[in-house]
């Protein structure tokens, strides 16, 4: 049951982010393993209440009306700057994405399936310096998509 309402899910985003890139969680955990600090720029769309959770490490909140710090800081010459937007399940993510997009930012990528993804594949998260696997729930429905047994 839970594989086709994630297929549905990826699908309903797809269509209505089309030019949103993704990266899975896989390629997203290679590609942070060998970064230099700082090489990419982390935004979590999630609420305040979620991100008290846990989040990916170094990830700076989006603010609940959708201003997207730093960006002015970064400047014409990081248009090319590597940027992964995540949430729970990759569509307030997807939406980012698409605006940064827009505003010319060509390495913006949306985490698919999000950090419930994220966690299902068992990556970490950091809740302050510690590791964890917890994630916020968001509300009852989209709980479900989390494993039970991660």
């Amino acid at each position: 049951m839970t594989n086709l309402v994630w297929f549905w899910l990826k699908f309903w985003i797809h269509v209505r982010y089309p030019n949103a890139p993704s990266i899975c969680p896989a390629d997203l955990q290679r590609a942070l393993a060998i970064q230099q600090s700082g090489d990419w720029l982390i935004l979590d769309a999630r609420t305040a209440a979620e991100c008290h959770v846990s989040g990916l490490p170094g990830a700076v909140r989006i603010a609940d009306g959708g201003k997207i710090p730093g960006l002015g800081s970064l400047g014409e010459a990081s248009l090319e700057k590597p940027i992964v937007v995540c949430c729970s399940v990759g569509l307030r993510s997807a939406a980012v994405v698409n605006r940064l997009q827009q505003l010319g930012f060509r390495r913006a990528v949306n985490l698919e399936g999000g950090l419930f993804e994220w966690v299902n594949h068992g990556h970490q998260l950091v809740h302050g310096d510690q590791a964890t696997k917890r994630v916020h729930p968001f509300n009852r429905f989209w709980g479900l998509l989390l494993n039970r047994n991660r």
